[in-house]
Protein backbone atom coordinates (compact mmCIF):
# COMPACT_ATOMS: atom_id res chain seq x y z
CA UNK A 1 0.00 0.00 0.00
CA UNK A 2 1.64 3.21 -1.21
CA UNK A 3 0.79 6.67 0.13
CA UNK A 4 -0.19 7.95 -3.29
CA UNK A 5 -2.56 5.02 -3.76
CA UNK A 6 -4.05 5.75 -0.34
CA UNK A 7 -4.71 9.37 -1.27
CA UNK A 8 -6.23 8.36 -4.61
CA UNK A 9 -8.55 5.73 -3.15
CA UNK A 10 -9.74 8.11 -0.40
CA UNK A 11 -10.45 10.79 -3.00
CA UNK A 12 -12.55 8.34 -5.07
CA UNK A 13 -14.43 7.23 -1.95
CA UNK A 14 -15.11 10.79 -0.79
CA UNK A 15 -16.15 12.14 -4.19
CA UNK A 16 -18.00 9.01 -5.32
CA UNK A 17 -17.10 9.97 -8.86
CA UNK A 18 -13.96 9.32 -10.93
CA UNK A 19 -14.11 12.64 -12.75
CA UNK A 20 -14.45 14.71 -9.57
CA UNK A 21 -11.75 12.70 -7.82
CA UNK A 22 -9.36 13.18 -10.75
CA UNK A 23 -10.06 16.92 -10.78
CA UNK A 24 -9.39 17.15 -7.06
CA UNK A 25 -6.13 15.19 -7.40
CA UNK A 26 -4.96 17.16 -10.47
CA UNK A 27 -4.56 13.98 -12.52
CA UNK A 28 -6.32 12.83 -15.68
CA UNK A 29 -9.36 10.59 -15.33
CA UNK A 30 -7.80 7.83 -17.54
CA UNK A 31 -4.68 7.81 -15.34
CA UNK A 32 -6.80 7.51 -12.18
CA UNK A 33 -8.91 4.72 -13.70
CA UNK A 34 -5.77 2.86 -14.76
CA UNK A 35 -4.33 3.10 -11.24
CA UNK A 36 -7.57 1.77 -9.71
CA UNK A 37 -7.80 -1.11 -12.19
CA UNK A 38 -4.17 -2.10 -11.60
CA UNK A 39 -4.68 -1.97 -7.81
CA UNK A 40 -7.84 -4.09 -7.97
CA UNK A 41 -6.05 -6.64 -10.16
CA UNK A 42 -3.22 -6.92 -7.65
CA UNK A 43 -5.71 -7.43 -4.80
CA UNK A 44 -7.83 -9.81 -6.81
CA UNK A 45 -11.12 -8.14 -5.90
CA UNK A 46 -12.93 -4.91 -6.81
CA UNK A 47 -12.72 -2.02 -4.38
CA UNK A 48 -15.71 -0.14 -5.83
CA UNK A 49 -18.98 -0.97 -7.49
CA UNK A 50 -19.42 1.09 -10.67
CA UNK A 51 -22.99 2.36 -10.75
CA UNK A 52 -24.78 5.08 -12.65
CA UNK A 53 -25.15 6.97 -9.37
CA UNK A 54 -21.40 6.84 -8.68
CA UNK A 55 -18.64 4.75 -7.12
CA UNK A 56 -19.67 2.74 -4.04
CA UNK A 57 -17.03 0.90 -1.94
CA UNK A 58 -17.33 -2.85 -1.76
CA UNK A 59 -16.71 -4.67 1.50
CA UNK A 60 -13.08 -5.11 0.48
CA UNK A 61 -13.00 -1.46 -0.52
CA UNK A 62 -14.23 -0.35 2.89
CA UNK A 63 -11.43 -2.32 4.56
CA UNK A 64 -8.86 -0.83 2.18
CA UNK A 65 -10.19 2.71 2.77
CA UNK A 66 -9.92 2.29 6.54
CA UNK A 67 -6.34 1.05 6.18
CA UNK A 68 -5.53 3.95 3.86
CA UNK A 69 -6.80 6.44 6.42
CA UNK A 70 -4.66 4.88 9.13
CA UNK A 71 -1.57 4.84 6.93
CA UNK A 72 -1.92 8.53 6.04
CA UNK A 73 -2.49 9.34 9.69
CA UNK A 74 0.63 7.44 10.77
CA UNK A 75 2.64 9.15 8.05
CA UNK A 76 1.44 12.55 9.25
CA UNK A 77 2.47 11.78 12.83
CA UNK A 78 5.80 10.38 11.69
CA UNK A 79 6.52 13.59 9.76
CA UNK A 80 5.67 15.66 12.84
CA UNK A 81 8.00 13.61 15.03
CA UNK A 82 10.85 13.81 12.50
CA UNK A 83 10.38 17.58 12.11
CA UNK A 84 10.36 18.02 15.88
CA UNK A 85 13.51 15.92 16.32
CA UNK A 86 15.31 17.78 13.54
CA UNK A 87 14.42 21.22 14.93
CA UNK A 88 12.05 22.15 12.10
CA UNK A 89 9.10 24.40 12.81
CA UNK A 90 6.08 22.58 14.32
CA UNK A 91 2.71 22.73 12.56
CA UNK A 92 -0.95 22.76 13.51
CA UNK A 93 -3.69 21.55 11.16
CA UNK A 94 -6.99 22.79 12.54
CA UNK A 95 -10.58 22.22 11.47
CA UNK A 96 -12.49 25.24 12.77
CA UNK A 97 -16.09 26.40 12.28
CA UNK A 98 -16.12 30.13 11.49
CA UNK A 99 -17.88 30.78 14.80
CA UNK A 100 -14.83 29.69 16.83
CA UNK A 101 -12.09 31.65 15.12
CA UNK A 102 -12.20 34.70 17.37
CA UNK A 103 -10.88 33.07 20.60
CA UNK A 104 -8.10 31.45 18.57
CA UNK A 105 -6.84 34.57 16.85
CA UNK A 106 -7.47 36.86 19.81
CA UNK A 107 -6.01 34.75 22.62
CA UNK A 108 -4.69 31.26 21.86
CA UNK A 109 -2.47 31.70 18.81
CA UNK A 110 -0.55 34.80 20.01
CA UNK A 111 0.41 32.96 23.20
CA UNK A 112 1.18 29.75 21.33
CA UNK A 113 3.54 31.64 19.02
CA UNK A 114 5.62 32.70 22.03
CA UNK A 115 5.95 29.09 23.17
CA UNK A 116 6.73 27.71 19.70
CA UNK A 117 8.57 30.29 17.55
CA UNK A 118 8.02 29.67 13.85
CA UNK A 119 4.86 27.65 14.43
CA UNK A 120 2.94 27.06 11.20
CA UNK A 121 -0.85 27.09 11.59
CA UNK A 122 -3.10 25.79 8.82
CA UNK A 123 -6.85 26.48 9.00
CA UNK A 124 -9.59 24.46 7.42
CA UNK A 125 -12.76 26.53 7.85
CA UNK A 126 -15.41 23.84 8.03
CA UNK A 127 -18.97 23.73 9.40
CA UNK A 128 -19.76 21.74 12.52
CA UNK A 129 -21.69 19.18 10.48
CA UNK A 130 -18.67 18.38 8.30
CA UNK A 131 -16.04 18.34 11.04
CA UNK A 132 -16.27 14.62 11.73
CA UNK A 133 -15.74 13.69 8.07
CA UNK A 134 -12.81 16.09 7.71
CA UNK A 135 -11.09 14.61 10.77
CA UNK A 136 -11.62 11.01 9.68
CA UNK A 137 -10.32 11.82 6.20
CA UNK A 138 -7.14 13.45 7.54
CA UNK A 139 -7.98 16.91 6.23
CA UNK A 140 -7.12 18.26 9.67
CA UNK A 141 -5.56 16.85 12.83
CA UNK A 142 -7.58 18.75 15.45
CA UNK A 143 -11.17 19.94 15.26
CA UNK A 144 -12.96 22.39 17.52
CA UNK A 145 -16.69 21.97 17.97
CA UNK A 146 -19.66 20.73 19.95
CA UNK A 147 -19.23 17.15 21.11
CA UNK A 148 -22.42 15.18 20.58
CA UNK A 149 -22.76 11.38 20.76
CA UNK A 150 -21.88 11.06 17.07
CA UNK A 151 -18.46 12.58 17.78
CA UNK A 152 -17.66 11.06 21.17
CA UNK A 153 -18.42 7.53 19.95
CA UNK A 154 -15.78 7.80 17.21
CA UNK A 155 -13.22 10.44 18.24
CA UNK A 156 -11.20 11.50 21.25
CA UNK A 157 -12.94 14.55 22.71
CA UNK A 158 -10.98 16.75 25.14
CA UNK A 159 -13.42 18.99 27.00
CA UNK A 160 -12.63 22.72 26.72
CA UNK A 161 -15.63 24.52 28.17
CA UNK A 162 -19.32 25.27 27.83
CA UNK A 163 -21.29 27.66 25.66
CA UNK A 164 -24.82 28.94 26.00
CA UNK A 165 -27.11 30.54 23.45
CA UNK A 166 -27.12 34.19 24.60
CA UNK A 167 -28.20 37.63 23.52
CA UNK A 168 -25.13 39.69 22.64
CA UNK A 169 -25.56 43.45 23.16
CA UNK A 170 -23.14 46.40 23.17
CA UNK A 171 -22.04 47.77 26.53
CA UNK A 172 -24.49 50.39 27.78
CA UNK A 173 -27.40 49.14 25.66
CA UNK A 174 -30.84 49.88 27.20
CA UNK A 175 -31.52 46.13 27.49
CA UNK A 176 -28.54 45.81 29.79
CA UNK A 177 -30.27 48.09 32.29
CA UNK A 178 -33.50 46.06 32.12
CA UNK A 179 -31.75 42.75 32.81
CA UNK A 180 -31.77 41.14 36.26
CA UNK A 181 -30.23 38.02 37.84
CA UNK A 182 -32.08 34.72 37.45
CA UNK A 183 -31.59 31.58 39.51
CA UNK A 184 -29.28 29.13 37.78
CA UNK A 185 -28.22 31.55 35.05
CA UNK A 186 -24.68 32.64 34.31
CA UNK A 187 -25.82 35.96 32.84
CA UNK A 188 -28.46 38.60 33.67
CA UNK A 189 -31.88 37.67 32.30
CA UNK A 190 -33.92 39.77 29.88
CA UNK A 191 -37.70 39.28 29.28
CA UNK A 192 -38.51 38.19 25.74
CA UNK A 193 -41.22 40.85 25.45
CA UNK A 194 -38.56 43.58 25.38
CA UNK A 195 -37.07 42.24 22.11
CA UNK A 196 -40.05 42.95 19.82
CA UNK A 197 -38.67 46.12 18.24
CA UNK A 198 -34.93 45.65 18.80
CA UNK A 199 -32.89 45.45 15.55
CA UNK A 200 -31.06 42.13 15.14
CA UNK A 201 -27.85 41.35 13.29
CA UNK A 202 -28.08 37.93 11.65
CA UNK A 203 -25.69 35.44 10.10
CA UNK A 204 -26.12 33.77 6.69
CA UNK A 205 -29.29 31.64 6.25
CA UNK A 206 -27.51 28.26 6.54
CA UNK A 207 -25.60 29.14 9.72
CA UNK A 208 -26.18 27.26 12.97
CA UNK A 209 -26.83 30.49 14.91
CA UNK A 210 -29.39 31.62 12.32
CA UNK A 211 -31.38 28.39 12.65
CA UNK A 212 -31.43 28.77 16.44
CA UNK A 213 -32.39 32.44 16.20
CA UNK A 214 -35.30 31.83 13.82
CA UNK A 215 -36.51 28.99 16.04
CA UNK A 216 -36.36 31.36 19.03
CA UNK A 217 -38.38 33.96 17.09
CA UNK A 218 -41.02 31.36 16.20
CA UNK A 219 -41.25 30.08 19.78
CA UNK A 220 -41.89 33.56 21.12
CA UNK A 221 -43.88 35.02 18.20
CA UNK A 222 -41.21 37.66 17.61
CA UNK A 223 -40.81 39.63 14.39
CA UNK A 224 -37.99 42.09 15.16
CA UNK A 225 -36.41 44.25 12.45
CA UNK A 226 -33.28 42.77 10.86
CA UNK A 227 -30.61 45.47 10.80
CA UNK A 228 -28.07 43.48 8.79
CA UNK A 229 -27.15 40.01 7.55
CA UNK A 230 -23.43 39.12 7.57
CA UNK A 231 -21.40 36.07 6.59
CA UNK A 232 -18.93 35.74 9.47
CA UNK A 233 -19.40 35.69 13.24
CA UNK A 234 -16.44 38.03 13.73
CA UNK A 235 -18.19 40.59 11.53
CA UNK A 236 -21.42 40.20 13.51
CA UNK A 237 -19.63 40.67 16.83
CA UNK A 238 -17.87 43.79 15.55
CA UNK A 239 -21.12 45.31 14.27
CA UNK A 240 -22.90 44.59 17.57
CA UNK A 241 -19.97 46.05 19.54
CA UNK A 242 -20.26 49.18 17.41
CA UNK A 243 -23.95 49.60 18.23
CA UNK A 244 -25.43 48.22 15.00
CA UNK A 245 -27.92 45.91 16.71
CA UNK A 246 -28.05 42.82 18.91
CA UNK A 247 -27.55 39.16 18.03
CA UNK A 248 -28.27 35.69 19.36
CA UNK A 249 -25.09 33.61 19.36
CA UNK A 250 -23.41 30.81 21.30
CA UNK A 251 -21.38 32.46 24.05
CA UNK A 252 -17.67 32.84 23.41
CA UNK A 253 -15.03 33.85 25.99
CA UNK A 254 -15.25 37.65 25.79
CA UNK A 255 -11.83 38.27 27.32
CA UNK A 256 -10.17 35.92 24.84
CA UNK A 257 -11.80 37.82 21.98
CA UNK A 258 -10.81 41.21 23.43
CA UNK A 259 -14.45 42.31 23.76
CA UNK A 260 -14.97 42.27 27.54
CA UNK A 261 -15.22 46.11 27.58
CA UNK A 262 -17.45 46.34 24.51
CA UNK A 263 -20.05 43.55 24.79
CA UNK A 264 -22.44 42.09 27.36
CA UNK A 265 -24.11 38.69 27.37
CA UNK A 266 -27.75 38.45 28.46
CA UNK A 267 -29.75 35.32 29.13
CA UNK A 268 -32.96 34.75 27.17
CA UNK A 269 -35.60 32.03 27.55
CA UNK A 270 -34.52 29.38 25.07
CA UNK A 271 -34.83 25.62 25.18
CA UNK A 272 -31.23 25.12 24.10
CA UNK A 273 -29.12 23.27 26.72
CA UNK A 274 -25.49 24.28 27.40
CA UNK A 275 -23.16 23.04 24.67
CA UNK A 276 -19.95 21.13 25.43
CA UNK A 277 -17.06 22.54 23.42
CA UNK A 278 -14.25 20.08 22.73
CA UNK A 279 -11.03 19.65 20.82
CA UNK A 280 -11.53 16.46 18.83
CA UNK A 281 -9.03 14.19 17.11
CA UNK A 282 -8.86 10.68 15.74
CA UNK A 283 -8.50 7.76 18.13
CA UNK A 284 -4.96 6.46 18.20
CA UNK A 285 -3.58 9.91 17.32
CA UNK A 286 -0.90 11.21 19.70
CA UNK A 287 -0.85 14.97 20.27
CA UNK A 288 2.41 16.79 19.63
CA UNK A 289 3.76 19.25 22.20
CA UNK A 290 2.38 22.18 20.20
CA UNK A 291 -1.02 20.52 19.91
CA UNK A 292 -1.16 19.75 23.63
CA UNK A 293 -0.25 23.37 24.42
CA UNK A 294 -2.94 24.53 22.00
CA UNK A 295 -5.57 22.47 23.86
CA UNK A 296 -4.50 23.88 27.24
CA UNK A 297 -4.52 27.48 26.01
CA UNK A 298 -7.99 27.09 24.51
CA UNK A 299 -9.21 25.61 27.79
CA UNK A 300 -7.67 28.56 29.61
CA UNK A 301 -9.46 30.99 27.29
CA UNK A 302 -12.84 29.47 28.16
CA UNK A 303 -11.97 29.38 31.87
CA UNK A 304 -11.22 33.12 31.85
CA UNK A 305 -14.59 33.80 30.20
Amino acid sequence: MQLRECEYILAIAEEGNMGKAAQRLYVSQPALSKMLTKLEESIGMPLFERQSSGMTPTRTGEAYIEGARRMLELNSQWEQEINSASGKHPSLYLGVPMLRLLPLTGYVLPRLAKQFPGLQVHYLITPQGKLLVDLLNNKCSLGIGIAGPKFSNILNCDMIGQEEFVLVVPKGHPLEKEASPKNGGHYPHIPTSLLKNVPFVMSRPDAYSTRLTLHFFDQNDLHPPIAMTLHGTSDIVNVVAGGGGVSLLPSQPLKAMGFEDRLTYLQVDTQEPPMQVCVMYRRGYTLSKAESAFVELLREAYRLG
